[in-house]
């Protein structure tokens, strides 16, 4: 009997420890986009300048991800936030690669989307008092992606842009 409960209990101990090794998912293989940030600017940065913050986006095949504009009752829209910092804040709104329109059968509306590669670009305003040297600018990105079977829920990331700032005139 004795015998008998050790190879149960051995025989449920690898059963469950085939199914969690089953189970394990790279997190990056789960990614439907993968996500950049980067500050565009002529010339060298100074305090109270204007210049451009950019996200490059790459979607997963057979993936999409909703555009900034949808219609109400339709899917999670595109959203970028520069979120509260020393360095720098939005300037304008965030303006998107054209979007693919078509109809989405799962909310039965016209809907905008993005496959494959697309950007996003956003005004930003460098603080007037923004310290010299390297900084970063957050940003934070929410979005939705699906694919012809299924739509993940809404998700975000967290990004930043690195900037270096001269307060030398």
């Amino acid at each position: 009997m004795h015998k008998l409960m050790i190879t149960a209990a051995g025989l449920l101990l690898g059963l469950s420890l085939r199914g969690a090794a089953a189970q394990t998912v790279d997190p990056a293989a789960a990614e439907t986009v993968s996500w950049t940030a980067s500050v565009h600017a002529d010339n060298g940065v100074k305090p109270a300048d204007t210049l451009t913050l950019a996200l490059q986006a790459q979607v997963r095949d057979g993936w999409h991800v909703y555009a900034l504009n949808q219609l109400p009752g339709g899917p999670t829209p595109l959203r970028i936030t520069i979120d509260p910092n020393q360095v720098a804040s939005a300037n304008g709104e965030p303006i998107g690669s054209p979007a693919t329109k078509i109809h989405d059968r799962s909310f039965d509306l016209d809907t905008q989307l993005y496959s494959r590669a697309f950007s996003v670009t956003v005004p930003v305003r460098v603080a007037s008092r923004a310290a010299s040297g390297r900084q970063r600018i957050p940003v934070s990105v929410r979005f939705q992606t699906c694919n012809d079977r299924i739509c993940q829920p809404p998700k975000t990331v967290h990004l930043s842009a690195p900037i270096t700032i001269s307060t030398v005139k």
